[in-house]
């Protein structure tokens, strides 16, 4: 008798936890949280949306929202914000956002293609341009950088043969904190 409640408990627990059979084969199956657990999500950043357009200006130059990654956060002295629409050689703005640095700081702005063209020997070759670690697809001839500003022009060469596509890829570091102090760093091997 002893034995006899203790096997039972089990036979019922096994029971619940191993049944099998047409009763459990339709039960749903939550199959979406577990595969989705294994794949890899993916995110579409240039989606399709009306993006409003701001005006952004430094030291009074219509610079485009781009600079304010390139320019030295340090030495801002002051930024307005205008929250009213304007229209700027034809084209219809939002709202304005004046930037002006600290005095005796002038950012010597230069477009992408004037960088290229400077800088480095691709002249007609197809580049692709990337600010730290997000890549650009802005037109070149008005994003604007501030070249006091970069502290590095890293330029790798990409061939894909399968593609059966070549260009470069121009990385720009700025002279933050941080990578002046990773430049600064010696590796041994």
């Amino acid at each position: 008798m002893k034995l006899i409640l203790p096997l039972l408990f089990l036979i019922f627990a096994f029971n619940d936890y191993a049944q099998t059979g047409s009763a459990n084969t339709n039960a749903p199956i939550n199959s979406y949280s577990q595969l989705n657990d294994s794949l890899p999500q993916v995110i579409y950043k240039n989606s399709l949306g009306s993006k409003q357009k701001i005006a952004w200006f430094v030291n009074g130059q219509l610079v485009g929202e781009a600079v304010t990654k390139t320019i030295n956060s340090d030495q801002i002295a002051s930024i307005n914000i205008e929250k009213k629409g304007v229209e700027i050689d034809h084209i219809s703005y939002e709202g304005t956002v004046m930037i002006t640095m600290k005095e005796g700081y002038h950012p010597k702005l230069i477009s992408l293609n004037d960088l290229k063209a400077k800088y480095t020997n691709l002249k007609d070759s197809p580049v692709l341009f990337m600010f730290e670690n997000d890549i650009i697809s802005s037109d070149y001839d008005k994003y604007m950088v501030d070249k006091n500003f970069i502290l590095q022009i890293i330029v790798d060469k990409v061939e894909l043969k399968d593609e059966k596509l070549d260009f470069y890829l121009v990385k720009l570091l700025t002279r933050s904190e941080e990578n002046v102090r990773k430049a600064k760093e010696i590796r041994i091997r």
